[in-house]
C-alpha cells in the first residue's frame, strides 16, 4: 500500500497541555490507544531481541534485560535517565507505562530507539529533508523512512503540545514522548534525520536525541532561540535537526556530534539533508557508499537519494503541491517511507502523508 493522507481529526490528533503534571498529560492519550502501543512495543522489543549481539557490549545487558520486561531494569533505566535531564519527561514515560499497563522496560526502550540503534550502529534505514521558499515563505519538506519497527506508519500520531494559546504540532508515534517532526506555526518548523556515528563517542549519560528536541520545542521560542538551544547541550548519539523559520535567511541543519556542533545554513535556492555529513570539515567522516565485509557487500542510498534531490531541486517548486512532487518517486522514496510532510510555519500549513 503507497503513502495515504493524514486525517485532521480528534482521533488522530491529540491535545497534550503541557499545564497538566507530567504525570497527567497523557492519560486520556495513553488509555485511548493502550491496544496500538501495546502492537508497537511487540514489534520495537522483537528487533532489539533479534539485534542484541550486534549492540556494543556495554549496553547489550541494559538492552536484553530491557526487552524481557524487567521491572527493576524499567525502574533503574528510568531514574538513571531522570538524573541525567530532569524528571519531567521520565514521569510521562512512566504515566504512559501505568495507563496502559506496559512494562516500563518496553516504553523506555521505545522512547530511547534512536539513541540505542546508534550506539549499536544500526541504521533505521534513512530520512531525506530540504528546504525552500514558496512564496518568500520557508517551507520543509521531508520523508522519514524509519522503519524499525515496520508498524510506524500504522502507529503514526500528530501531538499539538499546548501551554495556554501557545502550541505546536509534533508528528510522532503512539507511546514517543521525544520529537521527530515539529511546527510551531509563526515560528520554526524541525525534522530529525539520523546522522553517522563515525568520528562520534556516544554520551551514554547525556540528553537521548529525541527528548533534547522535545525540550527545545517545548520553549516555543523564536526561530534564533531554536537553533542556539538545539546547540546548547551535549546528547547521547550524533544527529542532523533541519530547521526553518519564517523569513527567507532561516534555513539550517545543525549537526550534532554529541559533543560538539556545526551549523549549515541555505547557501542556495534550496538546503537538502539526507544522512551523511556534507560540508569539507566533516565529510571525511562520512561512511563509504559501498563497502564489503566478508562477502556481503553493503550499499549506503543516502549520497543516491542527495543526488536525486539535488538534481530535482534545480528547478525549485512553486507551489505547495509542487514541493511535495520534488520528493516523491524513486530513490528519495521508496516502500521504507512510513512519514512524508510538507510544513510550512509562516502560514501554519502542514500536510501528512503514512504508509498503514
Amino acid at each position: 500500500m503507497g503513502l495515504t493522507l493524514f486525517p485532521k481529526d480528534d482521533l488522530h490528533v491529540w491535545d497534550i497541555d503541557l499545564k497538566n503534571t507530567a504525570c497527567r498529560r497523557w492519560c486520556d492519550f495513553s488509555l485511548c490507544h493502550c491496544l496500538d502501543l501495546e502492537d508497537l512495543l511487540k514489534d520495537v522489543v522483537k528487533h532489539f531481541v533479534g539485534q542484541l549481539d550486534s549492540l556494543p557490549g556495554y549496553i547489550r545487558p541494559l538492552v536484553s534485560a530491557g526487552a524481557k520486561g524487567s521491572a527493576r531494569l524499567g525502574g533503574r533505566l528510568a531514574n538513571t535517565i531522570a538524573g541525567m535531564f530532569g524528571q519531567e519527561y521520565v514521569r510521562e514515560i512512566r504515566a504512559i507505562s501505568e495507563c496502559t499497563r506496559q512494562p516500563l522496560s518496553y516504553v523506555m526502550l521505545g522512547n530511547l530507539i534512536y539513541d540505542l540503534m546508534q550506539m549499536g550502529d544500526q541504521a533505521g534505514v534513512g530520512c531525506s529533508s530540504y528546504s525552500c521558499d514558496i512564496g518568500g515563505k520557508p517551507t520543509l519538506v521531508r520523508n522519514m523512512d524509519w522503519v524499525v519497527p515496520r508498524s510506524t506508519g500504522k502507529f503514526t500520531r500528530v501531538l499539538r503540545f499546548h501551554r495556554g494559546e501557545d502550541h505546536y504540532v509534533s508528528v510522532s508515534v503512539v507511546g514517543c514522548v521525544g520529537i521527530v517532526s515539529a511546527m510551531c506555526p509563526g515560528k520554526w518548523a524541525l525534522t530529525l534525520n539520523q546522522a553517522p556515528t563515525n568520528g562520534t563517542s556516544p554520551g551514554v549519560f547525556q540528553w537521548p536525541v529525541l527528548q533534547r528536541l522535545r525540550h527545545c520545542c517545548d520553549k516555543m521560542g523564536s526561530y534564533e532561540e531554536l537553533v542556539a538551544d538545539l546547540q546548547e547541550y551535549r546528547t547521547m548519539t550524533s544527529f542532523f535537526a533541519h530547521v526553518v523559520g519564517t523569513k527567507p535567511d532561516q534555513h539550517a541543519v545543525i549537526t550534532g556530534l554529541g559533543s560538539e556542533f556545526w551549523q549549515r545554513d541555505r547557501e542556495e535556492s534550496c538546503l537538502i539533508q539526507t544522512n551523511h555529513f556534507v560540508g569539507e570539515e566533516l565529510e571525511g567522516r562520512n561512511p563509504p557508499e559501498h563497502w564489503q565485509e566478508g562477502e556481503d557487500w553493503y550499499y549506503n542510498d543516502s549520497y543516491r537519494r542527495m543526488r536525486a534531490l539535488t538534481k530535482r531541486l534545480k528547478d525549485p517548486p512553486k507551489t505547495l503541491v509542487g514541493a511535495r512532487r520534488k520528493i516523491m518517486g524513486s530513490p528519495v522514496t521508496t516502500a521504507d517511507t512510513m512519514q512524508q510532510m510538507v510544513l510550512q510555519p509562516a502560514t501554519g500549513y502542514w500536510k501528512l502523508w503514512v504508509r498503514k
